[in-house]
């Protein structure tokens, strides 16, 4: 029978092999031992992230209440302590500091701040205005008057709550307005503002539409102060 051929192998060659392996597989050891740390920093990271970064859902409504803010009823001149809560000459209100804060907080930019009146159900036609029985609402002839001029808001006459609640939005944004022409810069100084009244249809704390009520309702009475961003308009097609 024929003989089998024995191949013979360099004397180093089992040497080199078994140092190559070692090193990968110390090379492996240490990748796996970066891997677990890298992964066990990942979900500390994201939560020190959230807790340092504000969220969206941070953002507040800011409501002044009539219990505390009490205007004179039918009227939407400013009382005296909601005057000074925006701007306390020449420092900020406990009001105005409340916006900046938010608009600070906020993650995006905020374009604009809604100002919204909001009435109880007390009908407002047997009031007086100016010291004289009130007729019908002026709203229609002096309303961008007194929001594009130097022009108060006591000259208008609300013909229904719906005019009372956006009165009393005007007269809080044009305080506010004067503040803002106070400020050299920040965020405060680039927003806009809109006025809107809910008259007396919505009740507080998003609990829905009212049922009638004509009687006085401190509850019911507040303004709301909202931020938003200005969205892109569009139109279905």
């Amino acid at each position: 029978m024929p003989r089998k051929l024995k191949r013979s192998l360099p004397p180093n060659t089992f040497n080199i092999w078994t140092s190559f392996t070692d090193l990968m597989s110390n090379a492996f050891m240490v990748l796996t031992l970066l891997l677990l740390l890298t992964m066990s920093k990942i979900p500390s990271f994201n939560r020190h992230k959230r807790l340092q970064q504000p969220d969206d859902k941070q953002q507040k409504i800011i409501v002044l209440p009539a219990e505390e803010y009490k205007f004179t009823s039918g009227s939407a001149e400013l009382p005296i302590n909601l005057r000074t809560d925006i701007q306390k000459n020449p420092h900020d209100g406990k009001i105005l500091k409340a916006i900046k804060q938010q608009l600070d907080r906020a993650q995006k930019k905020i374009d604009i701040i809604e100002v919204i009146g909001h009435t109880d159900g007390q009908q407002v036609g047997y009031l007086k205005c100016h010291g004289k029985v009130r007729g019908r609402s002026n709203l229609d002839q002096k309303l961008e008057v007194v929001a594009t001029r130097n022009k108060n808001v006591s000259i208008l006459c609300p013909g229904s709550n719906t005019d009372l609640g956006l009165m009393r939005a005007l007269a809080v944004i044009k305080e506010l307005q004067k503040a803002q022409n106070r400020e050299k810069e920040g965020r405060f100084k680039q927003v806009t503002f809109r006025a809107y009244s809910a008259g007396q249809l919505l009740l507080p704390k998003n609990r829905g539409f009212a049922k009638s009520e004509r009687k006085e309702n401190k509850q019911r009475r507040r303004i709301e102060i909202r931020f938003t961003q200005l969205a892109q308009e569009t139109t279905p097609q």
